[in-house]
C-alpha cells in the first residue's frame, strides 16, 4: 500500500475521535474563510466609498441676522488658503443673482422674490429664470432670480465641477463669456455662440452645463473677477479649497478653522463620507485580524490532534521503521492525514462559510459606523466651526450608513482558491512538531519496550 493510500486510510481510523475533529476543525475553518470573505466584501466597499469621496471644503463668512456684519472674504485670505500643506488648489466664489428689469406693476409692489447671497452680486439680466415657482408653492406670476456664481470658470457656485454637455468651461480670457445650465438654455432658446444681457453688458454662451436638480443648480456662471467688476463687490462670498488627497481632507479642514477663527464657517459635504471610511477600515482590521487567529487556532487544533495521533502510535512508527520505513516516508503519511484531515473540514466549513459571512460582515460594519446625526454644527476645528452641509437642493447629506449601503460577502474563485491555499498551511503548520516527534522515534527502543 503506498504511503498517500495508508495516510487517506489512516485519517479516520478512530472514526469517533476522528469526525469529532472534523468537526470542530470545520467550523474553524468556516470561520477563517467567513473572516477572509467579509476582509475582502470589506475591502472592496472601502475603496468604492473613497472613490465618491468629494476633498473639496468651502469658507464662508458666518451667518449673522444682520447681512451687514457678515463681511466678505479678500484676496489675502485667499493666497493664505493657498499656503496651507495639502491644498491642491483653492479659489474665490462670488454669488448672485440676476433678474429681469422691473415693470411698472412690480415697482408699485406686484409680487417678486429676492434671492442671493448677503453682500452678494446683483445685476439685470434679459433671461427667463428656468425655475417653475408653482413646484414650490409660490403664488401664480411671481418671477424668480436667475442664480449667479463667480468662479474659476470650471465650477459651479458650491464649487463642484461644471458637468460640461456642450461647448466648454470658461477661460482666463472669456471676461464677458459665461456657462449656463442647460435648462436656462432650454427655457431661453440658447445654444453655444449665441449671447444675452447681464449687468447691461453682452455675454457670450460658451458652454452649456447641466443643471443637476429640479430648481437649476448652476444658473449663470462667469469669472469672478467679472462679477466682482460689474456687480460692485470687492470680496468673496466664500473661498473653495480641494485638499491634494481623501487622508489630508480633516487636516486641511482643521488648518483653514485655524486660519479663519470664529467668523468663518468651514464646510465640507465628506464628512459623513470620512466617518464611513473610518468605520469601514476598522472592520477591515478586524476581519484580517480574525482571519489570522482564526488560522492560527485551525493550525493548533491540527497539532495537538497529529502530536498525541503520533504519541499513541508510537509503536507502529517504530515498527514501520524497522522494516524499512524511511523517516521522510513516515512523516509524509502523518503528513497526508493532516492534509486529508484538513481538506474535509475545509469542504464541510464552506457550509459555515456561507452561512456566517454576510451575518460577520453586517454586525461589524454596523457596530463601526456612525449613528447619522442631524443638525447643522459639527466638529469643532482650530478656531472655526466645521459644519455639515447640505446637499443638493437643500437636502440633508448622507449618513455615514447610507453612504456604506449593503456590504454583500461573496465567495468567489479567488477567495476559495485562497481558502484552499490556507487549508494546506494550517496542514503544514500543524505538522511540524509530529514531525519533529516521529524523527525522535528509535525502532530499537520502541521494539525493546515491548
Amino acid at each position: 500500500m503506498s504511503v498517500a493510500a495508508r495516510g487517506i486510510r489512516n485519517t479516520f481510523r478512530n472514526k469517533v475521535r476522528g469526525s469529532a475533529v472534523v468537526l470542530v476543525l470545520a467550523v474553524v475553518v468556516g470561520l477563517t474563510l467567513s473572516m477572509l470573505v467579509a476582509n475582502e466584501a470589506v475591502a472592496a466597499r472601502l475603496a468604492s466609498v473613497r472613490e465618491q469621496l468629494d476633498t473639496t471644503i468651502t469658507a464662508m463668512p458666518a451667518f449673522s441676522e444682520n447681512a451687514e456684519e457678515m463681511s466678505l472674504l479678500n484676496a489675502e485670505q485667499l493666497e493664505q488658503v493657498r499656503g496651507l500643506d495639502h491644498v491642491a488648489t483653492a479659489n474665490g466664489t462670488v454669488q448672485g443673482m440676476l433678474e429681469l428689469p422691473k415693470t411698472e406693476e412690480e415697482k408699485a409692489g406686484g409680487p417678486r422674490i429676492a434671492l442671493g447671497a448677503p453682500n452678494g452680486a446683483k445685476g439685470t439680466t434679459d433671461l427667463e429664470s428656468a425655475v417653475d415657482g408653482t413646484k414650490m408653492g409660490a403664488p401664480e406670476g411671481m418671477k424668480f432670480p436667475v442664480q449667479l456664481a463667480g468662479t474659476d470658470g470650471t465650477l459651479n457656485g458650491r464649487g463642484e465641477a461644471l458637468d460640461i454637455l456642450d461647448g466648454t468651461a470658461l477661460a482666463a480670457g472669456d471676461t464677458r463669456g459665461a456657462v449656463i445650465s442647460d435648462q436656462l438654455a432650454e427655457k431661453n432658446g440658447l445654444a453655444v455662440g449665441d449671447t444675452f444681457k447681464a449687468f447691461e453688458e453682452t455675454f457670450t454662451v460658451v458652454g452649456i452645463a447641466a443643471a443637476g436638480e429640479e430648481f437649476d443648480g448652476v444658473g449663470v456662471v462667469m469669472l469672478a473677477a467679472t462679477v466682482m467688476e460689474l456687480g460692485d463687490v470687492d470680496g468673496y462670498n466664500s473661498i473653495v479649497a480641494e485638499a491634494d488627497d481623501v487622508d489630508h481632507l480633516e487636516a486641511v479642514s482643521a488648518a483653514m478653522g485655524e486660519l479663519f477663527g470664529d467668523t468663518v464657517e468651514i464646510t465640507s459635504e465628506s464628512e459623513s463620507a470620512l466617518s464611513a471610511t473610518k468605520g469601514l477600515e476598522t472592520v477591515d482590521r478586524i476581519t484580517w485580524l480574525g482571519f489570522l487567529i482564526c488560522l492560527l487556532c485551525a493550525a493548533v487544533i491540527v497539532f495537538f490532534t497529529l502530536a498525541l495521533t503520533v504519541r499513541e502510535r508510537r509503536k507502529e512508527v517504530g515498527v514501520l521503521k524497522a522494516i524499512g520505513g524511511t523517516t521522510r516516508g513516515v512523516i509524509a503519511q502523518f503528513g497526508i492525514e493532516a492534509v486529508t484531515l484538513v481538506l474535509v473540514a475545509t469542504v464541510l466549513g464552506l457550509g459555515v462559510t456561507l452561512m456566517t459571512s454576510n451575518l460577520i460582515a453586517d454586525v461589524l460594519v454596523s457596530t463601526n459606523t456612525p449613528a447619522a446625526e442631524s443638525g447643522a454644527d459639527g466638529m469643532v476645528a482650530g478656531g472655526g466651526r466645521v459644519v455639515k452641509m447640505a446637499g443638493p437642493g437643500g437636502e440633508e447629506p448622507k449618513s455615514a450608513a447610507d453612504l456604506i449601503g449593503e456590504v454583500t460577502a461573496g465567495l468567489g474563485g479567488d477567495t476559495l482558491a485562497l481558502g484552499v491555499l490556507s487549508a494546506l498551511g494550517i496542514a503544514l503548520l500543524g505538522s511540524v512538531v509530529p514531525a519533529w516527534l516521529i524523527a525522535r522515534v528509535r525502532p530499537a527502543e520502541v521494539l525493546r519496550g515491548e
